[in-house]
């Protein structure tokens, strides 16, 4: 039996607006059967690399059949490359502002195209919306079955806009959850011994689990998906501590292993 088409969506785009809903619908003129799946709609603006973990703690769950649009884009309407990426879980459409090789060094090897602006008469005329005129064009294209070949060209990892480099010590937040909760850009594959931070001039606990600290304090930990993660256990962390998505915290890991945004 044949998939039906399966679509993630992350963007940010936020939900006030009707842009999500204009993207969905190019996908569904065309494919009316087709799943989309939203990832995300408020993924930090202008900052494509902080984009790079909701992906990591997502995409690599979907099967090698399925598609994805991701869309961070602080250069719309500029001369960067919009790119299609062949990946283990899947294809994916973006542009070229950092993440594409991120995903490379993170979830590789990657295999690069760039969209040929020629092949998609709407993408020049759109100055302020090219994921609804450009990028999505393209996906659809190729889940139809029109050879990559045919509307993008191969492009070598050396061409890509290459990410900005973070310090070792200096975490950046990547998200505050809904409950408050503050990740941080450090994912672990060995537990730490010890994670020690003074931000705010509190002394924040590493504990193994929330219930480790009594209600209303807060405590540092290895979340399940293996990120650095400081809570106020039953309140927000992100308040106690007065922080906010881009910010960088500066935390010492003491043993274990892991690698940093």
């Amino acid at each position: 039996m044949p998939h039906l088409p399966l679509i993630t969506f992350a963007s940010d785009f936020g939900t006030k607006d009707p842009y999500v809903a204009a993207v969905k619908g190019v996908f569904f003129s065309s494919l009316p059967d087709a799943r989309i799946i939203d990832v995300t709609h408020h993924l930090p603006a202008f900052q494509p690399e902080l984009a790079l973990p909701f992906l990591l703690d997502s995409l690599p769950w979907y099967p090698t059949w399925s598609y994805h649009l991701v869309v961070v884009d602080p250069g719309v309407g500029s001369n960067r490359k919009g790119l299609l990426l062949q990946t283990s879980f899947g294809w994916a459409i973006m542009p070229d502002n950092g993440l594409p090789a991120l995903i490379h060094r993170w979830l590789g090897p990657v295999k690069f195209f760039s969209l040929q602006t020629d092949s998609f008469p709407q993408a020049s005329d759109s100055p302020t919306f090219q994921a609804r005129d450009f990028f999505a064009p393209a996906l659809l294209r190729l889940m139809k079955g029109e050879r990559p070949e045919t509307f993008a060209a191969p492009i070598s990892l050396d061409e890509l806009e290459q990410p900005s480099s973070s310090r070792e010590g200096e975490y950046r937040i990547w998200n505050i959850d809904r409950f408050g909760n503050i990740l941080i850009g450090f994912k672990v594959t060995l537990p730490p011994v010890n994670v020690i931070t003074a931000f705010r001039n509190r002394k924040i606990p590493y504990v193994k689990k929330y219930q480790d600290v009594f209600p209303g304090k807060l405590g540092i930990l290895v979340n399940s998906s293996g990120w650095i993660e400081i809570f106020c256990r039953e309140g927000s962390a992100a308040d106690t501590l007065d922080c906010k998505v881009g910010q960088s915290i500066p935390i010492r890991i003491i043993g274990g292993d892991g690698r940093f945004l």
